[in-house]
């Protein structure tokens, strides 16, 4: 479960001279956009104005100044992330060796504590999460196997009458216990044979509340940081 902090610019500095003394893994996701930026460094700080970002890759291309971000960055344990707006960035001495760096607003708003295991939410590479199948005012129990914001997958030990393009609806408990509900549409199933759960269904979300959609989102990039940190490290 996230928790939320208020942190004073004495204390941001500590936390961010951390990050930036560990080389720590940062992202970068535009607001209300699956789009990120990972693999980043904080490369240098303006106290009370900005945090600089470093590691671009030469073929992205920059959000402009004024582009509302979330920042996540990845701290022994806990994922930080925080609201912030991104500023001109710094000017690169050009060459063959362009240095790109990037420049978040100092936050002022609360930052939200992930802890690692409270965002290991349903992967290829992560255990199944439990959960619960509602399909004509009946409830079967089912595993999550993956989850994104924009579908999931289901594994079963019965088949279901399903129909093409159907909706259920999908309960379950995220790590950190927060209950997500959710309705998706159905748009494959099929049966393995000699699996522990035979039944493999495939739904896009629909009717996705905005605050359900973000809370998908920031958990994702949570997630995301926390696997890249991983393969750095390999």
């Amino acid at each position: 479960m996230s928790e939320l902090r208020r942190m004073n610019q004495r204390e941001l500095e500590i936390l961010l001279g951390k990050v930036k003394v560990a080389r720590c893994s940062v992202s970068l996701r535009l607001a209300g956009s699956a789009r990120m930026l990972g693999q980043l460094q904080v490369r240098g700080l303006e106290s009370g104005v900005a945090i600089q970002l470093g590691g671009i890759k030469q073929r992205e291309l920059l959000p402009p100044a004024g582009t509302r971000v979330m920042l996540s960055l990845l701290l022994d344990e806990e994922v930080v992330s925080m609201d912030t707006v991104l500023l001109e960035p710094l000017a690169d001495g050009g060459g063959r060796q362009r240095l790109r760096v990037l420049r978040a607003a100092w936050p002022v708003d609360q930052l939200e504590f992930h802890h690692r295991d409270d965002v290991r939410v349903a992967t290829p590479d992560l255990p199944p999460l439990g959960a619960s199948l509602i399909l004509e005012g009946q409830r079967y129990p089912a595993k999550l196997l993956n989850l994104t914001e924009t579908g999931m997958g289901l594994g079963l030990h019965q088949g279901l009458p399903f129909q093409p393009r159907g909706e259920v609806m999908v309960e379950t408990l995220l790590p950190g216990g927060s209950a997500l509900q959710l309705v998706g549409e159905v748009r494959h199933w099929e049966r393995l044979e000699d699996d522990p759960l035979p039944v493999r269904l495939g739904l896009v979300l629909k009717h996705l509340p905005d605050e359900v959609r973000e809370q998908l989102r920031r958990m994702i990039q949570a997630r995301r940081i926390i696997r890249s940190e991983a393969i750095r490290g390999e």
